[in-house]
């Protein structure tokens, strides 16, 4: 089964030459992947004359045998100029290495640079290769850190953030250099996005239309809008633009209502699937205002502390449910993530309701 990777595009080489914004053009350009930890860094420039020759030699032998490659980071030891014994990189193969070369065929590849994001297959001629500087079509390869290669990728560019998949943006945001998405839902959305491109794969269905698909197809931003248009249609609640600030730590924006333009709401949004989409009833207790709290896959505690998580079944109003107040007597409201679901396909039939289209487009892949 084919899987979907994301790769960050900065080798520190790239950073150390300010060439990082070079690296996503070579890709297309040579049709490659790749990432660092060559044998030109590290302790290269420790080493004694006569290692480097030896150390170039070796690249010769490595060119298209990534068992070789690991056995000079694993087995060989080079004299430096201080007389001393070292080995490369600690003995060890960097794991994002092995992950390279663990891609299959039709495996998909996300990466992104100035904003664009862009999707490359692997494809049934890919392999590994070391890529030394022996020719004035690699003279550029030492500076920019891409020598660990896998060759052959198509790539197709398929469009700026607002044209991406949330779950596939919230991987940009993970650590690690190349990652595997693990989630089928990522896989079948990328594989309808790259057959829009090239009509590869032989797909004539859409993923399933239901709550768990449509958020990950929805950025973290996406869900703050779907909340708030869901209280502009019920209360006409209006945001005020100047407070949706980085630094409001536990809420998006405030609203008004009005009708009285005294009372503030506040709201909170989480999108995902791990602890970060968790919220804590202990953090909105000193909120001047009534709170709107949403989180898609996450659970709501009292504290940070509290083990038990408040269960909350939305008998009493199916789209939302008062679940604690702040120490001004006002109410904490957790919103239905099924109900919101439910008035994003209301808004997708219905134009007269509000919506904005980096929402309503994903409809176009639900089924």
């Amino acid at each position: 089964m084919s899987r979907v990777w994301r790769l960050h595009t900065k080798p520190k080489v790239s950073v150390k030459n300010k060439l990082e914004d070079k690296i996503v053009n070579e890709f297309r350009n040579r049709k490659i992947v790749a990432v660092g930890w060559t044998l030109r860094e590290d302790i290269y420039n420790e080493l004694t004359n006569d290692e480097k020759i030896r150390l170039e030699k070796s690249e010769v032998l490595i060119k298209n045998d990534f068992e070789k490659y690991k056995k000079i980071i694993e087995e060989n030891t080079y004299e430096t100029i201080k007389g001393e014994k070292k080995i490369f990189f600690n003995g060890k193969v960097n794991v994002n290495l092995i992950r390279l070369n663990d891609l299959k065929k039709d495996d998909l590849i996300w990466i992104r640079s100035k904003g664009k994001y862009y999707l490359g297959r692997v494809t049934e001629k890919s392999h590994y290769l070391y890529a030394y500087r022996d020719s004035e079509k690699n003279s550029g390869i030492l500076k920019l850190g891409i020598n660990n290669q896998f060759t052959d990728i198509e790539w197709h560019e398929i469009g700026s953030e607002s044209d991406i998949p949330g779950r596939i943006l919230i991987a940009f945001y993970q650590k690690g250099t190349l990652i595997e998405i693990d989630e089928k839902s990522v896989l079948d959305i990328s594989q309808i996005m790259y057959n829009k491109k090239d009509n590869y794969y032989k797909i004539t269905n859409k993923i399933a239309n239901n709550k768990e698909n449509f958020y990950d197809l929805l950025s973290p931003s996406d869900c703050e809008d779907l909340l708030y248009f869901y209280l502009y249609y019920k209360y006409k609640y209006v945001a005020i633009p100047s407070t949706n600030k980085i630094n409001t730590q536990n809420y998006e924006f405030e609203m008004l209502d009005p009708e009285n333009r005294n009372e503030k709401i506040f709201i909170q949004v989480k999108n995902g699937h791990s602890k970060g989409a968790n919220l804590y009833l202990e953090n909105f207790k000193k909120t001047d205002g009534i709170v709107y709290l949403l989180t898609t896959d996450g659970n709501i505690y009292n504290t940070k502390n509290s083990k038990k998580v408040n269960q909350i079944d939305f008998k009493q109003n199916y789209e939302f449910e008062e679940i604690g107040s702040t120490k001004n007597n006002k109410k904490i409201y957790a919103i239905n993530p099924e109900a919101l679901y439910e008035f994003a396909k209301k808004a997708y039939e219905d134009e007269s309701i509000l919506m904005p289209q980096s929402i309503l487009q994903w409809f176009e892949y639900l089924e």
